[in-house]
C-alpha cells in the first residue's frame, strides 16, 4: 500500500546519500480506536512512563530531562552543543494544559480545545535538518454524551521506532486530562501526514 520515498533529512541529519533511510509510506493515514486500552500497547519502558512524568510535571523548562538516558541509544544523538533538545513536549506543552482543562471543566461543548505542538514561529524556521521539530501537531479535545474524546494529530510517524510510544503517551494524556474533569475515557482518533517505515528498521516487521 506503501509508497517509496527517500528524504533529504531525518530530524537534523542529513541522509540523502543514506539507503538505509529509503521509506514505504503511507499518507493521510487515519484510525479510530472506540474503547483504547493501554494493555493493546508495548512502549519502550521505563522511557514511556518516565518521558510521560516529565510532560505532565515538568513545569515547562524540563530540558533535556532525565527520561531520555534510559533510551539513550535513539536520543542521544539529538542533543545539542548546549546539551539541550531542540524542544521537549514539556516546553509545549506546559502553558496549555491547564487552560484547556479548565475549559473543559466550564465548557465541555467547545469545539476550540486544541493543544499545539508544532510552533509556527520557530519549527517553521528549522526545517530541512537544520534542527528538530515535533512530529506531533496536536490534540483535539472534545466532550461528547459524557465523554472525553480525543483527536491525535500528526505530521509523521516512524512505525518502527516510534510508533507505539507515542499512541501510548496520547493515550496516557487523554487519560489524565479525562480523571481532572472526572468523565470517562472515549474514542482516541490518530491521524498521521505520513505514516513510514525505513529500510534500516524493516526486518523482522512483517
Amino acid at each position: 500500500m506503501g509508497i517509496p520515498v527517500h528524504p533529504r533529512s531525518y530530524q537534523d541529519k542529513i541522509v540523502k546519500d543514506n539507503p538505509d533511510f529509503d521509506s514505504m509510506e503511507l499518507q493521510n493515514y487515519i484510525y479510530t480506536v472506540t474503547q483504547p486500552n493501554l494493555r493493546d500497547l508495548s512502549p519502550n519502558q521505563p522511557w514511556a512512563d518516565l518521558e510521560f512524568t516529565e510532560r505532565i510535571y515538568g513545569g515547562g523548562h524540563d530540558n533535556p530531562g532525565h527520561a531520555w538516558k534510559s533510551r539513550a541509544d535513539v536520543w542521544r544523538q539529538f542533543l545539542q552543543e548546549n546539551g539541550k533538545f531542540s524542544y521537549t513536549y514539556d516546553e509545549r506543552m506546559f502553558f496549555q494544559l491547564v487552560p484547556i482543562i479548565k475549559e473543559l471543566r466550564e465548557n465541555p461543548d467547545s469545539r476550540q480545545l486544541f493543544m499545539g505542538i508544532w510552533d509556527p514561529y520557530t519549527d517553521v524556521n528549522r526545517l530541512g535538518g537544520v534542527a528538530r521539530v515535533p512530529c506531533t501537531l496536536g490534540y483535539l479535545f472534545q466532550v461528547r454524551e459524557g465523554q472525553l474524546h480525543m483527536t491525535y494529530m500528526m505530521r509523521s510517524s516512524d512505525f518502527s521506532t516510534h510508533f507505539q510510544n507515542d499512541v501510548y503517551l496520547a493515550f496516557m494524556l487523554q487519560m489524565y486530562v479525562a480523571s481532572k474533569i472526572n468523565i470517562p475515557v472515549g474514542r482516541f482518533t490518530h491521524y498521521m501526514g505520513s505514516l513510514h517505515l525505513f529500510r534500516k528498521d524493516a526486518h523482522g516487521i512483517f
